[in-house]
C-alpha cells in the first residue's frame, strides 16, 4: 500500500508534502479525510480522502452487515467515478472540488481533491436561516438542471454512477424496512419508491444533501458541495426534502417551507429556460416535482423510522408530512 504523502508527492510532482491536520473520520470507521501542505507544486494545500477496505469496522447504531459493507465499498467507488467523469460537467453555480489525482487498489482507495478552504469555502453549518437555505437551493437547482434527462430513457443511465441515487431508498434498505412496525406507511414504502422511479423526469441527485455536505463562502453568497458517494438517478425533490429536514427547525419548516420549495422551483425552471429547454418543458419539470415532494419526504421518514425511530428527525412535522405523501398515493 502507498503512503498518502508518497501517492500526494508524486501526483503533484512536489518536493515535501506534510500532513496538517484530519479533517475528519468517515462514517463508521472506513478512512478519514486530511488536509496536507505542499511544497514545491501547486495547490498549496489538498484534501485526500482516504478509503480503506481491510477490515469491516462495526456499525455506530449496530447495522453492520455484509449488505452494508458492500453498500459502502460500492459507494466509494462510485464516488471516485463522479469526479472522475462527471464532476466536469457541473457549472460555477453548482460547485465541486477539483480532482487532483486518484489511487485505487485492493486495499485503499485515494481521492486527491481541491481544498475548497483554500478556493473561498472555508464557512460550514449546523443549522440554517432562510436566507443561507436559499442558497444551498440554489445549488440544488442548478445541480439538477444540469444533469436532467426526459423521457424516453432507454439506456444505463448513470453509468457508473448508482442507477437509483440517495443512501435511503428501498432496495438498499431491505433490513431497515423489516425493522420498521407495521404502519401504513411500511405497506406503502413501494408504492413511495415506484413513484419517485416512475416519473418521467430524471436527473442526478447528490444523494446526502445534508448541511454537514455544503461549503459556504465567507458571505454565505455561495456554496460548494462535497461527499458524492451516493449520487444516482432520481428526482430533485429527493434532495431539496432531505437538506431542509437536515438544517431547518419545526418552526422554520411551518412557517417557510412554501416559500422555500417556490423559490427552489422558480430557480430549477429559470436554468433550464438559460440551458435553452423550453418554457413549456420546464414547467412541467417543476410541476411533476412538486407533486412528488411529500412523496419524497414520506420516502426518508420510512427509513428513519426503521434505521432509528428514536431519531430527532421524527418529528410531528414530518409524521404530518409523510402522511401527506401517503395520501398522494392514495393511501
Amino acid at each position: 500500500m502507498i503512503a498518502p504523502e508518497l501517492f500526494i508527492k508524486r501526483a503533484l510532482r512536489a518536493t515535501k508534502v506534510t500532513r496538517m491536520e484530519q479533517v475528519q473520520a468517515l462514517w463508521s470507521g472506513y478512512g478519514e479525510i486530511a488536509r496536507y501542505q505542499i511544497q514545491g507544486a501547486a495547490p498549496a494545500q489538498v484534501i485526500l480522502k482516504a478509503i480503506s477496505w481491510s477490515h469491516i469496522p462495526p456499525h455506530p447504531r449496530g447495522w453492520q452487515s455484509t449488505h452494508s459493507h458492500q453498500r459502502k465499498i460500492r459507494s466509494y467507488q462510485v464516488e471516485a467515478l463522479w469526479y472522475q467523469h462527471w464532476a466536469q460537467r457541473c457549472p460555477d453555480d453548482a460547485r465541486v472540488p477539483r480532482l487532483l489525482a486518484v489511487h485505487e487498489d485492493t486495499d485503499i482507495t485515494y481521492l486527491l481533491l481541491e481544498d475548497l478552504d483554500q478556493s473561498g469555502y472555508a464557512n460550514r453549518h449546523v443549522q440554517l436561516d432562510v436566507s443561507q437555505a436559499l442558497t444551498v437551493l440554489h445549488w440544488l437547482a442548478c445541480f439538477h438542471s444540469t444533469f436532467l434527462r426526459t423521457p424516453p430513457h432507454n439506456d444505463d443511465w448513470p453509468q457508473g454512477l448508482w442507477q437509483q441515487g440517495t443512501y435511503w431508498h428501498l432496495a438498499t434498505r431491505p433490513d431497515e424496512w423489516q425493522a420498521m412496525a407495521p404502519s401504513p406507511l411500511k405497506e406503502s414504502a413501494h408504492g413511495l419508491d415506484q413513484a419517485l422511479r416512475a416519473c418521467p423526469y430524471q436527473t442526478l441527485v447528490h444523494g446526502d444533501a445534508k448541511v454537514a455536505n455544503f461549503c459556504f463562502s465567507d458571505d454565505d453568497q455561495q456554496v460548494a458541495a462535497v461527499d458524492f458517494q451516493y449520487v444516482g438517478g432520481g428526482v430533485g425533490v429527493q434532495d431539496v426534502a432531505y437538506f431542509l429536514g437536515s438544517c431547518l427547525t419545526e418552526s422554520q419548516l411551518t412557517t417557510h417551507l412554501d416559500y422555500l420549495l417556490e423559490a427552489y422551483f422558480s430557480e430549477l425552471s429559470r436554468c433550464l429556460v438559460a440551458s435553452g429547454e423550453s418554457p413549456d418543458l420546464a414547467e412541467s419539470v417543476a410541476n411533476a416535482w412538486q407533486d412528488l415532494f411529500a412523496v419524497a419526504w414520506a420516502d426518508f421518514h420510512r427509513f428513519i423510522l426503521g434505521w432509528s425511530p428514536q431519531h430527532k428527525k421524527n418529528t410531528p412535522f414530518s409524521q404530518a408530512l409523510a402522511q401527506q405523501g401517503l395520501a398522494a398515493l392514495g393511501n
